[in-house]
């Protein structure tokens, strides 16, 4: 059964450090990063959104293709167009170069909504991780607030008492490698990536 829950994928990013082929149309094993998302997030949400700078690229794929509202090619901006766009109270968000998410690891912190908490977000060994969270419609106007005033750091519109973190002895449990956050910035990254999948095939 699916899901209640959005599915937000941001591909907004420049890509600054990956030349070439955008991040999420990589390919890691057999398919792209886009891919893998999409495979998982269809399979358990009953909306996918993907929130992108070029819309006409993303042609063709079965999801809601939305670009920000509040212009400013951020993250914070890409997570307030598919909060906006949501049609579901909550959204599950990732980014579109984490080519291990895990289905066991997105199931828990969804299972962990609950009303009065507007975000539920792992703990990880170096602090909360931001873009693999699910966070309620009602951050909509806290998150504009932030973007005119050019706050853009994710974490900062947070209200201490409506956040839930997920200890990471709890993650640990489901990816003991927390593979579920790593992401490719850089072409280092992309083959450390390789490596890892190898590494599962085995």
């Amino acid at each position: 059964m699916k899901f209640d829950c959005t599915g937000v994928i941001l591909a907004g990013g420049k890509n600054s450090r990956l030349p070439g082929k955008k991040k999420t149309f990589q390919k890691v094993g057999d398919l792209m990063i886009l891919e893998s998302i999409y495979e998982l997030f269809s399979n358990l949400f009953k909306e996918v959104i993907i929130v992108v700078n070029e819309p006409e690229e993303f042609a063709g794929w079965d999801m809601t293709v939305v670009t920000d509202i509040i212009s400013s090619q951020c993250a914070l901006a890409g997570l307030h167009a598919g909060l906006f766009y949501a049609s579901f109270p909550y959204a599950y968000v990732t980014a579109c170069d984490t080519p291990f998410v895990k289905q066991s690891v997105v199931e828990y912190i969804v299972g962990q909504i609950e009303p009065g908490y507007e975000v539920i977000i792992p703990s990880t060994d170096d602090g909360i991780e931001a873009l693999s969270a699910a966070y309620s419609k009602d951050c909509i106007p806290l998150i504009e607030n932030n973007l005119k005033k050019n706050i853009f750091m994710i974490k900062k519109f947070f209200r201490k008492k409506k956040v839930k973190e997920i200890p990471v002895e709890q993650l640990k449990m489901l990816d003991p490698e927390m593979e579920f956050i790593f992401n490719v910035n850089t072409p280092e990254d992309l083959e450390k990536a390789k490596t890892i999948v190898n590494k599962i095939r085995q």
